[in-house]
């Protein structure tokens, strides 16, 4: 069972990073973007687990990233995480955990299923929705070592490489990492917010079809299933 002494915890360590760090990144998702912060402070940062939670039951439900100001090909910062947040979904709870640093702030939340019904607060749930107007499409293949590769980023949980865990999580073979999707889909724009919540799981190996508009709104489908929907401001069009 989920240990809600977790809440409020708070931790701090010194990130370093090179450029070669973001080339690894680039190379994972198919090209740059300031999303790169994430998997820096996410993952080269404090980590505060879910302490008692059945890892196989955690669920990648939204993410945002504010950045604060540019992020130097090198450097270091403080990192500093806590845990904000645990709401009561009624079937499951949701984790909500921030990174912040000088340079950028993200936010996570994960679902895990089973561990509501303790009475919390529900919490308030963010709206996305997309234009009816013209849109660009494109298209990204995912390969079948995807996952190895966005791996290599720092985020090793075993539900995107352990084909024993993710079947006792309820997929037939390791899923894709929902933060590979979503750096695949803001891949090439530079942006200063982003907020993105994962709606279906991706195999290594489907076809994204990837949709963006103008005003910064975007969703992602592998064949007929909406993977991911959520928005960017833009710091300029690209």
């Amino acid at each position: 069972m989920l240990d809600h002494g977790i809440l409020g915890v708070v931790e701090r360590q010194v990130r370093t990073w090179s450029s070669g760090d973001a080339e690894v990144y680039a190379a994972a998702v198919g090209g740059f973007s300031p999303a790169f912060a994430i998997p820096l402070l996410q993952h080269g940062g404090p980590q505060i687990g879910l302490t008692g939670a059945d890892m196989t039951q955690v669920l990648h439900a939204e993410q945002s990233l504010w950045l604060h100001r540019p992020l130097p090909a090198q450097g270091s910062t403080v990192v500093t995480k806590t845990v904000e947040h645990i709401y009561d979904k009624g079937s499951g709870a949701l984790v909500v955990s921030r990174w912040e640093s000088e340079y950028a702030t993200t936010r996570s939340s994960c679902f895990i299923r089973g561990e509501g019904g303790f009475g919390g607060e529900r919490g308030e749930t963010r709206q996305f929705t997309v234009p009816q107007t013209r849109h660009e499409v494109s298209h990204f293949r995912t390969t079948a070592d995807q996952a190895s590769r966005y791996r290599e980023t720092g985020d090793v949980n075993p539900m995107h490489h352990d084909p024993e865990f993710a079947r006792r999580a309820g997929f037939a073979a390791p899923i894709l990492h929902g933060l590979c999707t979503l750096g695949i889909t803001v891949a090439g724009l530079e942006f200063t917010e982003l907020h993105a919540r994962f709606t279906a799981p991706v195999t290594p190996g489907d076809e994204l079809r990837i949709e963006r508009w103008p005003t910064g709104e975007f969703r992602t489908f592998a064949g007929d299933h909406r993977v991911l929907v959520g928005s960017v401001r833009y710091s300029r069009r690209t």
